[in-house]
């Protein structure tokens, strides 16, 4: 199919995005003729840029035949916008001080950003050795316990990644699979001698960690702070409304 211009804006583009905001507005599928018919394409044109649309991961189909509707990667391309991002750090504060004062150690929440994650916000251990996190900081999502659970909660973003890294997908997909089945991630000194860490997902955009020594954080104490992180979630949770 030849792409054209109008201006600035190249026409196969063009038709892409609209294909994708009309997939947007249902939320439970749209057929290739409602889409199609709804942006004047002919179902062959339509038809092709929906399969690039697919191989490119940003829309599905849950049989050949069958209706698109968007994945989570879409959502991956951005960070949440300013106002959204202020409110779940507001909401999540006092989980961070509860944790970090029942724990005694360094506790932070982190929000998806592509493959990575990124630090938002922190509460330090005021124990003399301890982990030091700091917003800003950027980690990948694989190899961190923190990310397996993130992974653990999007099939979506993590069929990404798999795709796009399947070698060391292969290497934690142990973990991954766990923090699934058991609703928490950990990380027993593997990552960075004599550091522990378990990670509870908030959402599958954004998780909470608790991290230090392992000579203070066996992996008992760990579960436990795994279920006191998911109590603080559970007494500020949203009532009928999502977190984000």
């Amino acid at each position: 199919m030849e792409s054209k211009s109008s201006g600035r804006v190249v026409q196969s583009v063009q038709r892409a995005f609209e294909l994708l905001e009309r997939i947007a507005m249902q939320p439970e599928g749209a057929r290739l003729s409602e889409v199609a018919d709804g942006a004047g394409l002919n179902r062959s044109t339509a038809h092709n840029l929906l399969a690039s649309l697919e191989e490119l991961g940003y829309i599905t189909q849950d049989k050949k035949g069958g209706t698109y509707r968007l994945t989570g990667k879409v959502n991956r391309l951005q960070r949440l916008d300013a106002e959204a991002e202020q409110a779940l750090r507001t909401r999540i504060r006092p989980v961070l001080q509860n944790v970090s004062a029942a724990s005694g150690e360094s506790t932070f929440l982190a929000l998806v950003t592509g493959h990575d994650y990124l630090c938002v916000d922190a509460v330090q251990s005021n124990k003399p050795l301890h982990l030091a996190v700091r917003p800003g900081e950027r980690k990948s999502l694989l190899g961190e316990a923190l990310g397996h659970v993130l992974l653990a909660a999007d099939t979506d973003l993590a069929a990404s990644l798999r795709g796009d890294d399947p070698d060391s997908w292969t290497q934690y997909a142990r973990e991954i699979a766990e923090a699934g089945r058991l609703g928490f991630a950990l990380d027993l000194d593997s990552q960075r001698a004599g550091i522990s860490c378990v990670a509870v997902a908030v959402t599958p955009r954004a998780a909470i960690a608790v991290a230090g020594p392992t000579s203070r954080l066996p992996k008992a104490r760990l579960v436990k702070i795994g279920e006191k992180i998911r109590q603080e979630l559970d007494a500020v949770r949203p009532a009928n409304q999502e977190w984000l």
